[in-house]
């Protein structure tokens, strides 16, 4: 009888490690441009592929290489530079029967060494309202499907909308 005629059942599903050779664990730990970093390509156990693992989109901002060949690190090459954009949110009202929804400007600041978003409100005199920092500075990841992923520099353009947990 073929194994894949057995039903999936424990004790009757086909072991998937007959014929293998390479059962070792692969080293996840690299020096590259002589900075310890994490392999994110590396194979899983036995040289197969590991679940989550090779995703298209980069995890973070990456600096281009030089024309010699010679690289930065990101958290180097971007030291203390901040992209700030002025940006507006409209938020709901209910206290009041005279104004339905309320519109808020605020700055976010994209700190460009490690891909960390902070958004502030600046402060207005007798508004009534929670000013200064509404975000905290910290990776904000993307809205689902792709909550798996974190914003980077390439999704913060002018006249793009973008949603933060929301």
């Amino acid at each position: 009888m073929a194994a894949y005629n057995l039903p999936l059942l424990p004790g009757l599903s086909p072991n998937t490690q007959l014929g293998k050779s390479r059962h070792h664990k692969p080293q996840g730990l690299v020096f590259q441009n002589e900075q310890r970093t994490v392999l994110l390509e590396a194979p899983g156990i036995g040289g197969t592929q590991r679940t989550g693992s090779a995703s298209s989109t980069p995890k973070s901002s990456s600096y281009p290489a030089a024309a010699d060949g010679s690289s930065v690190p990101a958290w180097l090459a971007f030291d203390r530079q901040v992209l700030r954009f002025e940006a507006y949110f409209q938020e709901a009202v209910a206290e009041r029967r005279d104004e339905s929804n309320r519109v808020r400007a605020v700055k976010i600041l994209f700190y460009l060494e490690d891909d960390t978003v902070q958004v502030i409100e600046p402060a207005v005199q007798n508004s009534g309202l929670p000013q200064g920092t509404l975000l905290r500075r910290h990776r904000v990841p993307k809205p689902a499907p792709n909550d798996d992923q974190f914003y980077t520099v390439d999704d913060f353009n002018v006249g793009k909308d973008i949603t933060i947990y929301g």
